[in-house]
């Protein structure tokens, strides 16, 4: 045992109903700087050019090309 006594989860205390309504509760959206967001469209951006690219590979191989 620890010097400050047992720790002890402090959603212990709630009832099995009271817990569920807390985790389906939404969460507020998170403030993004400006470098996660610039990070966040180039990354959505390649994900719309490197789809259609594996998309004529895959059938490109398929016809045996």
């Amino acid at each position: 045992m620890s010097a400050a006594g047992p720790r002890s989860d402090p959603l212990d205390a709630l009832e099995p109903d009271q817990r569920s309504s807390v985790a389906e509760r939404p969460l507020p959206r998170r403030k993004l700087g400006r470098g996660i967001t610039w990070l966040l469209v180039g990354l959505r951006l390649y994900v719309l050019v490197a789809i259609p690219i594996v998309v004529y590979a895959f059938v490109h191989a398929l016809t045996g090309g």
